[in-house]
């Protein structure tokens, strides 16, 4: 493209004259307009609304730009825009692989997964489970005489519905395990999957949220090495104070390995043996030992032991992170980001809170890509006199009562995570299944309580506050 004319196109663009753009390169016929005049041209179109010639613009140069970062983008924000989410998201995912941590690209990535809720793919997952319960309990009646590739690529169509990185395992007596493997987040979606089975299925299927675990022996092979899981040997030291155990390890083979690998390989070992719930709430932490310690166990014995010692010490057993609140406190800073003037609060998701402080979305968009949005609601109260501060704690386990009882959980909007008190402003955490819908409840709701401003922010730094509630003396409050 001539450079006078890319400059004029780049000025009229800043000053959104977009008109004249299209004025400009329309007269250019298609067959003498390049692909970058012709990817302006429809960057111009996409400006001025007119979304449908800018996508038929950009289809028509797919050969030769299909791999650029501004192709991408400018697609998906056509497909946005025309309410086609689902192919507008695949562009914004190619954009940003070719172009990492551009935030609009990452802006429009989230958003388009909050138009493809979780909860409306859980539905897609169901009715695909439905559409074909024929052929998958073919498969586990005939495992081992059909091809598993087959198998696993039939049955990955079925849970891409919900997202590409569902993992899980077919069993006997129609087992099917969803598998965390290390991927915190998941202990918060899969559980709603599960929860959501057709009542048709529930006296023939059997659907966990993770892996379970055994305490069956079998032989497990990585890296090369063949190992018993019996010949496994662990100590477990129990720490009363964090409720978990320290893990010590070893076996010939295993620790013979290069560290990063026996470390991986033990790991995927002990989540198969006490199951993937256990072992993230109970597992403090995992050292290789260089030859066998006293009083230790067969790695199959560990779960018995690790139940037996929590109950011989008075504890509630939990395999579920959803089931465990855990209380934090802190001082109060100056800053401009909300919740930096906590000074209590619990969270069944702790994590998700730490993230927020350290300023990671790492969480956040692991979450936003099963369509699931990690929010908490903000209320400002008055702390004047004293006992101003218990009377809105008191509030806030109210409304965090009804949210759950009356307005998540009926209709698998979300979950509850928890909440927290600042100096001046409450907290209530959320994990939203389905946003849209859960924003057209929220409002009528929240309008029993006129003396409380209510905001929604995304759970992570720099975002957005949004307004949910207004009351007729509310003027042009922001």
């Amino acid at each position: 493209m001539d450079e006078t004319l890319r400059k004029q196109i780049d000025a009229w663009t800043e000053t959104d004259e977009h008109g004249k753009i299209v004025d400009m390169l329309g007269q250019i016929s298609p067959e003498e307009r390049d692909s970058e005049a012709t990817g302006l041209l429809a960057r111009a179109y996409n400006n001025l609304g007119e979304y449908e010639k800018a996508l038929e613009l950009l289809d028509s140069i797919e050969e030769e730009e299909a791999g650029d970062t501004n192709w991408n983008f400018r697609k998906g924000y056509a497909l946005y825009f025309l309410d086609r989410y689902k192919e507008a998201l695949a562009c914004f995912k190619k954009a940003d692989e070719l172009t990492p941590e551009d935030e609009d690209t990452i802006e429009f990535i989230r958003s388009c997964n909050s138009h493809l809720p979780f909860r409306k793919r859980v539905k897609d997952f169901w009715k695909w489970f439905t559409d074909n319960e024929e052929e998958l309990s073919r498969i586990v009646e005939n495992r081992g005489q059909l091809d598993g590739g087959d198998a696993v690529e039939f049955v990955t169509a079925g849970t891409n519905l919900i997202d590409e990185d569902v993992h899980f395992n077919l069993g006997g007596d129609y087992e099917f395990t969803f598998s965390v493997e290390g991927n915190t987040h998941l202990f918060y979606l899969y559980p709603y999957i599960v929860s959501q089975m057709p009542a048709q299925f529930k006296d023939k299927w059997h659907f966990f949220p993770f892996n379970q675990g055994t305490d069956a022996s079998f032989s497990f092979g990585m890296y090369g090495a063949n190992v018993d899981m019996a010949q496994v040997q662990v100590s477990a030291a129990y720490q009363e104070d964090i409720n978990a155990f320290n893990i010590h390890f070893y076996e010939e083979q295993l620790c013979s390995l290069e560290e990063a690998q026996s470390y991986n390989a033990y790991y995927i070992m002990m989540e198969i043996m006490l199951g993937e719930g256990l072992s993230y709430q109970y597992i403090a932490s995992v050292e290789r030992a260089d030859a066998p310690l006293e009083n230790m166990i067969k790695l199959p014995e560990l779960r018995a032991y690790i139940t037996d010692t929590l109950k011989a010490h008075g504890k509630e057993i939990f395999d579920n992170p959803q089931q465990v609140y855990t209380s934090y406190r802190f001082e109060p800073q100056e800053n401009e980001e909300l919740r930096f003037d906590v000074m209590a609060g619990s969270s069944c998701f702790q994590p998700l809170v730490a993230n927020y402080y350290n300023g990671s979305t790492e969480l956040f968009d692991r979450l936003n890509g099963f369509g699931a949005q990690a929010v908490f609601i903000a209320f400002p109260y008055e702390n004047k006199e004293e006992g101003d501060g218990k009377k809105v704690l008191d509030f806030r386990y109210e409304l965090e009562d009804r949210l759950a009882v009356e307005l998540l959980e009926p209709e698998g909007l979300g979950l509850l995570l928890g909440g927290a008190i600042g100096t001046g402003t409450c907290y209530i955490d959320l994990l939203l299944f389905d946003e849209l819908a859960f924003m057209e409840k929220i409002v009528p709701f929240l309008k029993d309580y006129p003396q409380y401003h209510f905001y929604l922010s995304d759970f992570r730094q720099g975002s957005d506050l949004c307004r949910l509630y207004e009351t007729e003396d509310d003027e042009s409050e922001e």
